[in-house]
Parts: structure tokens; C-alpha cells; sequence
């Protein structure tokens, strides 16, 4: 099973307008069209990135696993939130 794991990042001008959540349903659509190997997609995050447990939640993916993780940036926890979604489940 191919599994396919996207990321996105907004500048802080421009959170709250829809951008990320426009992205990730569009990668999704695109790679179940058009890449035929990809049977998963993975969105992987900082726990205490609440933003982006909305756009990954709120495109249908489901949380599946937490996992320790390096602090790379000032308001990292250390704990990743691991989020997916199946081609099966995918609308």
C-alpha cells in the first residue's frame, strides 16, 4: 500500500482564510485521481498546532497515532499527532 504524506505551512497574515484546508482537500482529490498507488495519506503535526488539527479534521482525516518528535521551533511540545485517510474512505 503507497502512502503519500503532505504538510503545509501559512504565514501568519494569511491563517483563518481557508488556504490550508483549499490545499489539503485539492492533494487529496488530486493524488487518489491521479496517482493510482497511493492507497493512504498521512498529515503529520505538532500537537500543539491546533490550527492544523482543524484543517485535517475538518477535511475528513482521521487521527491515528501519536508519536514523540524533535522540538524544532519555540511552542513545539515534542508529541506529533500522525492523521490519515484512506482512498476507500475518501468522498
Amino acid at each position: 500500500m503507497g502512502t503519500l504524506i503532505i504538510g503545509y505551512w501559512v504565514r501568519t497574515e494569511c491563517t483563518g482564510r481557508g488556504y490550508a484546508s483549499a490545499a489539503v482537500r485539492a492533494l487529496t482529490d488530486a493524488a487518489f485521481r491521479f496517482l493510482p498507488e497511493i492507497e493512504r495519506i498521512r498529515i503529520d503535526m505538532d500537537q500543539s498546532n491546533f490550527a492544523s488539527v482543524a484543517v485535517a479534521r475538518g477535511a475528513g482525516y482521521q487521527l491515528v497515532g501519536e508519536v514523540d518528535r524533535e522540538v524544532l521551533a519555540p511552542g513545539h511540545s515534542g508529541r506529533g499527532l500522525l492523521w490519515a485517510t484512506e482512498r476507500s474512505s475518501w468522498t
